[in-house]
């Protein structure tokens, strides 16, 4: 008999429909539903430790509030699509952000195929703190129509969404595009950056690449 998978959007349903999660003893918890459990802080009935489903190493980053309707709309999604997905919570404030933008940068330092989406109200300050890390490159999208040239100028790894500049479907498609989509770093562009990424330099564009 197969073990039950949890994935968050199991979570979410169950967490709207009472105070607790109740989960079989022998659940399988995918480690993005780890994440976000941990992040809602919210009390388990369960009996026995379950097990995560082993990954191969995070391809994709989600950074963004668990509590946030757009996130728990669109994590399930991008859950089901892309397996090995880690989920890094905001904590509801700055700091938390900040600090999950730093574990974000650590694992795109890793390895150039991993991508990292950022959910915020305001996302400057994010983008900013993260082009300091030399092997990054974020960009706030401001408008959809940007992401094309965000993509094929700057290369970018991160792409940061404003909940109040774009729809909740702009944001699907957006994140979709840019996941499955291929980049290019234009020479110009390469070579500011090579005088600029260094720690303590000043941070690339955060609203896009003219």
């Amino acid at each position: 008999m197969s073990r039950p998978l949890i994935t968050v959007k199991t979570l979410i349903a169950q967490s709207r429909e009472g105070t607790a999660i109740d989960l079989p003893a022998d659940a399988i918890i995918t480690p993005a539903a780890q994440d976000w459990l941990q992040a809602t802080r919210l009390p388990v009935r369960r009996n026995g430790a379950g097990a995560r489903v082993p990954a191969a190493g995070p391809t994709v980053y989600v950074i963004g509030d668990a509590k946030d309707p757009s996130l728990q709309t669109l994590l399930p999604i991008l859950e089901r699509r892309h397996d090995s997905l880690t989920f890094l919570p905001c904590q509801g404030n700055l700091a938390g952000c900040l600090d999950a933008v730093r574990r974000m940068c650590e694992g795109l330092a890793q390895c150039s195929q991993r991508r990292g989406i950022v959910i915020v109200r305001a996302g400057g300050i994010v983008s900013c703190v993260a082009n300091r890390n030399p092997k990054v490159r974020a960009a706030v999208l401001t408008r959809p129509s940007d992401l094309y040239g965000l993509q094929k100028n700057l290369d970018i790894n991160v792409l940061i969404l404003e909940q109040e500049r774009l729809s909740l479907r702009q944001m699907q498609a957006s994140i979709e595009t840019f996941l499955t989509g291929k980049g290019a770093l234009n020479p110009a562009v390469e070579a500011v950056l090579a005088g600029t990424s260094a720690p303590g330099a000043g941070c690339t564009p955060c609203n896009g690449a003219k």
